[in-house]
């Protein structure tokens, strides 16, 4: 918090802002070493240990060194991913898919196969997130960051076919629930009510088509 520093202080002292790293360049580092330590790994793997760093180098390596300890440096996404208590970007995306196109039991029987391989729910919605991110920048004219190849065409096509408005509606409910999960005696069940709402939501109208079904009602 620079700015509580006196301006005394501040003069006499010499001042580095370090900043996060960026996830593209965080994963092409970590391939960088594994290249050299003559480690196998995917990059959906590396993507995912760098977003997991949150722009920390140090970190970064601390999990890249767990993972190929685990796996005797052949190190795949799916065991990256239960490492770090999350679900698959796939399965994520399964999720996602199947709420926003009003599919409840095919994303309430996702979300129970992620945890029951030992995701965490708060990281589900963690995922769901993100995703939703990304797919709103495409809808809204923008490119999907530093989101792997192989998600990118099922997220163009995700928010083409939802549109802005509906993906708004679905991270207004997801951040909602995420809060909820904290204070829920049962995280799944916590989970599974947001997917639920989600779902549900999906079949609902958004304002802006009651405004055209009203403008062509006589």
């Amino acid at each position: 918090e620079i700015r509580k520093v006196p301006v005394t202080v501040l003069s006499r002292c010499q001042r580095f802002d370090l900043r996060r790293v960026p996830n593209d360049m965080m994963a092409g580092h970590l391939k960088n070493i594994c290249g050299k330590e003559n480690i196998t790994v995917e990059d959906i793997a590396l993507d995912r240990i760098a977003r997991a760093a949150e722009g920390s180098v140090r970190d970064a390596l601390s999990l890249l060194d767990q993972a190929a300890a685990l796996t005797a440096d052949q190190i795949k996404d799916d065991q990256v991913a239960d490492m770090l208590g999350q679900a698959g970007r796939g399965q994520a995306l399964d999720i996602l898919s199947h709420a926003l196109q009003g599919e409840t039991s095919d994303a309430l029987e996702k979300m129970s196969h992620a945890v029951g391989r030992g995701a965490e729910p708060i990281m589900i919605l963690n995922d769901l997130l993100d995703l939703l991110h990304l797919a709103s920048r495409l809808a809204a004219g923008g490119h999907a960051g530093d989101a792997p190849e192989s998600e990118q065409d099922k997220l163009a096509q995700l928010a083409k076919d939802v549109g802005m408005a509906r993906l708004g509606r679905a991270w207004q409910i997801i951040l909602k629930g995420h809060g909820e999960l904290g204070v829920a005696p049962n995280p799944k069940a916590a989970a599974d009510m947001v997917l639920i709402r989600l779902a549900h939501a999906a079949m609902m109208p958004t304002p802006a088509d009651l405004v055209r079904k009203l403008e062509k009602s006589p």
